[in-house]
């Protein structure tokens, strides 16, 4: 496995650890009738994930690059409505 992919996997792994503490603290990018849906970015990558907290639970519903357009998610999000 390339180096870089690695990388990627072990700032998604660090992020998902500070997620299950503070999943509160991140900005909402969009409100929906499920639930309000936060972005994280993955640093030093330009990746963000995109989450809801339901309940005591934190859902991740895409990872996308930061150069993506906003439909992208719209389009997601559509699909889990």
């Amino acid at each position: 496995m390339p180096a870089a992919a690695i990388d990627l996997l072990k700032a998604i792994d660090r992020t998902e650890s500070h997620l299950k503490r503070n999943p509160a603290i991140y900005r909402v990018v969009r409100e929906t009738p499920s639930g309000d849906i936060r972005r994280v970015n993955l640093r030093p990558f330009r990746y963000q994930l995109y989450f809801q907290i339901l309940g005591a639970e934190v859902v991740v519903i895409a990872c996308l690059h930061a150069s993506r357009s906003p439909k992208t998610l719209t389009r997601i999000v559509s699909g889990r409505t």
